[in-house]
């Protein structure tokens, strides 16, 4: 790699775990699964649910240095409903493969089963390619580009 790529793609890991970090901070609860895109119906392989009000609990990854398909939900409580914030990136050989991020409602008490069941990143890690991001399909996936940086 030329000394410009490898400076881009720093650049573009700094900013991409800013705002993993910066949703972290903002979302209610925040969950980390890691999957094999190996096996597609396996469960994940790494899995982390951090309840922003307890304090003692630790963070989920907020890193890039994972090979597989790395899906974070950082959910936003209104009530008896939510909003969820998804970002999928698949990682191999330490490059980027695909990355999309996708919003989504629902009410609280489906939360847990929404995360286990997840359709879209499922079709993802099936196809080996991108999927739309909203369940909705109202807007289309968002595809990380060089300098871009996710926005809530």
């Amino acid at each position: 790699m030329t000394t410009d790529t490898n400076r881009l793609k720093l650049v573009m890991e700094q900013k991409i775990e800013a705002e993993l970090a910066r949703l972290s901070e903002l979302a209610d609860v925040c969950v980390f699964a890691l999957y094999d895109p190996v096996t597609p119906d396996g469960d994940p392989i790494d899995f982390y649910c951090v309840d922003r009000r307890d304090e003692s609990a630790a963070r989920p990854p907020l890193t890039l240095s994972f090979n597989g398909v790395g899906v974070w939900y950082f959910a936003f409580r209104r009530g008896e409903t939510f909003t969820v914030r998804k970002v999928l990136l698949r990682i191999s050989d330490h490059r980027f493969i695909d990355a999309q991020v996708g919003d989504f409602e629902g009410y609280w008490e489906d939360f847990p089963q929404y995360v286990a069941e997840d359709r879209w990143v499922q079709s993802i890690i099936r196809r080996n390619g991108p999927a739309n991001a909203n369940d909705s399909g109202s807007n289309g996936p968002v595809v990380f580009r060089p300098g871009a940086a996710l926005r809530g």
